[in-house]
């Protein structure tokens, strides 16, 4: 079901639309007051050369206003809505043709007529949005009177249509964006005398990331943390389907049956996909700090040690999915009293320019720091710092020091 789908009434949609249902659906767009986007931009500019007019808006009415997402030419972008060409637009399902300003009623004593930017000509179309009410328009403007034939309209509706679906599409993953991350598992309680802490930051709204935590039958915690190829929708499902193999194992398994048990269940699935995901996979005995793990091709987990050296556990196997009935060694590890085990995936080792000592240089607040879950999503909070276009997620689990 599309974001269009999740239907209201019909009297709540189309160009009758009440107005709090209108400014509703505007608020559910989340594209008012955000700056320009090259998939607008780019329809913008076209629009200006095929027509040979001095400027083309991608609009959305507000309450009060009319604010420009896109735009090329002579243009501001705010101005108040009882002036707006566009205003008048959204009232009707066509095309609304103004040749000529100065001869329209409607429009003749628009200060944007009489004064900047002189508008004579507009022809515009409505925009809807995810609950089918019209929340803006695209339209082109120019200073001189002109006609408007039938072939052109259809070249307006056609580049509309463009950036209907680019619209369209923005919904639909930010609704599976917020499904998805309805879905993630609960942070479970930390065992007695342990603290837990996770991140989980999508780049693209939807993540290719996942992760699962919990307890064992034999009362061990379990920690499973996944990077299936890639960003976007289709990693996304990727990561869906790895989820729901983990999952469906009921974690009693040791960690390379369980590894193991996945590939065979997903090999066929992840060849047909093109693609493959890193996974590491581990139980810890809380009453001793003793561990094992399996690691399909992450290799990116740091034990972060009480003497304040670091030591990174390697893969022991490929990627699942990338080797058809591949298979996976188990090896263990033990967290001692005031130390910390950390599994990020590689938008982690992407935010820091891809070297695993800037990495490690980064981590040894998150075995001291007393807010460990403020500390993880510091380090992982790419705001101010390098473009990465990587998701990032990753799991802090720590011991806590002996009692003096």
């Amino acid at each position: 079901m599309t974001s269009t789908e999740h239907q209201s009434p019909s009297n709540l949609r189309g160009p009758d639309a009440p107005e709090w249902a209108r400014l509703e659906d505007l608020s559910r767009t989340r594209l008012l007051d955000t700056p320009s986007e090259e998939r607008f931009d780019r329809i913008t500019r076209l629009a200006q050369n095929l027509f040979g007019v001095s400027a083309a808006s991608v609009s959305l009415i507000a309450e009060n206003r009319q604010y420009l997402k896109s735009f090329v030419g002579t243009l501001s972008r705010d101005s108040d809505r009882r002036d707006a060409f566009c205003a008048e637009t959204i009232k009707s399902a066509e095309t609304m043709i103004v040749e000529n300003a100065r001869t329209d009623e409607r429009f003749r004593d628009s200060p944007l007529v009489t004064g900047n930017p002189h508008i004579m000509f507009y022809a515009g179309r409505p925009l809807t949005g995810p609950g089918g009410t019209h929340v803006g328009t695209f339209c082109i403007v120019d200073q001189s009177p002109r006609s408007f034939d039938a072939e052109q309209q259809k070249i307006l509706e056609d580049l509309t249509q463009i950036i209907q679906r680019e619209m369209n599409l923005s919904w639909d993953i930010d609704y599976g964006a917020r499904t998805q991350r309805a879905m993630l598992p609960l942070t479970p309680p930390a065992p007695a005398g342990y603290s837990l802490a996770t991140c989980f930051y999508p780049a693209f709204g939807l993540s290719g990331d996942f992760y699962d935590l919990g307890t064992t039958g034999s009362g061990h915690f379990r920690i499973t943390v996944g990077d299936a190829m890639g960003k976007g929708v289709g990693p996304g499902l990727v990561a869906g389907a790895a989820h729901s193999a983990f999952v469906n194992t009921g974690w009693d398994a040791d960690p390379a049956s369980i590894l193991r048990y996945v590939s065979d269940r997903l090999d066929e699935t992840l060849t047909r996909a093109g693609s493959y995901a890193t996974v590491f996979h581990a139980e810890i005995d809380p009453a001793t700090g003793s561990g094992l793990y399996s690691d399909a091709g992450q290799g990116l987990t740091h034990i972060l040690r009480a003497d304040n050296t670091m030591e990174r556990l390697p893969p022991t196997g490929p990627p699942l999915g990338l080797v058809p009935g591949g298979t996976w060694d188990q090896r263990p590890f033990t967290l001692s009293p005031g130390e910390a085990i950390l599994i990020p995936t590689d938008g982690l080792l992407d935010l820091h320019g891809g070297d695993l000592s800037r990495l490690a240089a980064a981590m040894p607040d998150c075995r001291t720091a007393d807010d460990p879950d403020t500390t993880l999503k510091k380090l992982c909070d790419r705001r101010g710092k390098v473009v990465v276009l990587d998701d990032i997620t990753a799991v802090l689990f720590r011991r806590a020091p002996e009692e003096p």
